[in-house]
């Protein structure tokens, strides 16, 4: 991204937190200041269409309410399309009621980027206030959910947060996508793309042309150590390929995270280095004899720049399952 882009966006956040601040405003600072709910979360302007609130980096909780993503709005000339909206019903209404601080408009389209509850299991708050408004995901998110696994991620929510999903019901996607679509909605073009396996195999990153904006899912998590939720989903090769093939795309200059603040592609290579340095610390120890739990401490050390990142004191259960996509390699 040019040095003026970079100027222009980081300005454009500062201004837009305090316009679009909830009536809590009075807490200021770091996120970790603020109270985990929705409400009391700033809604930022990224673009000229684009908003979206922060969540927090903490894992679904009694006092978080599961809020933890980063719901986000497009403005088109015929309403709002809303990417992931959030974690629990509650989280889903709350991000409505701040749209309504930009403008009246109806919502006329709901995307999940992919199937974990925290991007889908706002769905219900949503579709409560449109009952017909299409809900757009890969197949491969609605086959997975169908099957049981959007049951089982509003349990284990329910569970984490000590009953705040005791009255959200379970709104499924109903517009499958496969990957490569372009599409016309109310003035703008978003272009679909889908990495075969990346954070998981259900994933879709939505370029925003209009904008040159992508919301990339997990795919992308800003300063949160990757893989930590959901380790045996993800593909480690993948997701660096699918970060790779993002940050090669000339036409986007801000990248919307699935968690963290938004970046550019100097802080989306970043995380590049990170996955490449984690399978590079974990092969040398393999080829050594080393199994996954002797190697640990070993890889932790080797990775000790990303130590700031959230969640880093979890990175054994990820060394864990990429150590089984290394193994895969030698044989």
């Amino acid at each position: 991204m040019q040095k003026a882009n970079v100027v222009k966006l980081v300005l454009l956040l500062m201004f837009n937190s305090v316009l679009y601040s909830s009536a809590n405003a009075q807490f200021i600072g770091s996120l970790a200041d603020l109270p985990p709910t929705i409400e009391n979360y700033p809604l930022e302007r990224l673009s000229e269409r684009v908003y979206v609130v922060i969540g927090p980096h903490e894992w679904p909780n009694k006092k978080t309410k599961g809020f933890m993503n980063n719901p986000a709005a497009i403005l088109t000339d015929e309403g709002f399309i809303i990417v992931d909206p959030g974690s629990s019903a509650d989280v889903g209404r709350g991000f409505l009621e701040k749209l309504k601080c930009v403008s009246s408009k109806p919502v006329v389209a709901v995307f999940n980027t992919h199937l974990h509850g925290d991007h889908f299991l706002g769905n219900q708050g949503i579709r409560d206030a449109y009952p017909e408004v299409p809900i757009y995901a890969h197949q491969r998110t609605i086959e997975r959910l169908e099957a049981g696994e959007a049951q089982e991620w509003h349990d284990r929510f329910n569970g984490l947060t000590e009953g705040a999903l005791a009255n959200t019901r379970i709104a499924l996607p109903n517009k499958a996508l496969k990957g490569g679509e372009v599409m016309k909605m109310g003035g703008i073009t978003l272009k679909i793309h889908h990495p075969e396996h990346a954070h998981s195999d259900t994933d879709i990153m939505i370029e925003l042309v209009d904008d040159k904006l992508m919301f990339m899912g997990d795919i992308s998590m800003n300063k949160w150590t990757p893989y930590t939720a959901m380790p045996q989903d993800a593909s480690f090769k993948g997701t660096a390929l699918a970060l790779k093939a993002a940050i090669d795309n000339a036409d986007v200059e801000v990248y919307v995270p699935g968690h963290g603040y938004p970046e550019d592609k100097t802080s989306m290579a970043i995380q590049i280095g990170f996955t490449e340095d984690l399978l590079a610390s974990i092969k040398k120890y393999y080829l050594q004899g080393m199994q996954a739990h002797d190697m640990s401490e070993l890889v932790k050390k080797d990775l000790h720049k990303y130590s700031a990142w959230d969640h880093f004191d979890e990175l054994g259960k990820v060394i864990s399952h990429a150590y089984v996509e290394v193994e895969d390699d030698h044989f």
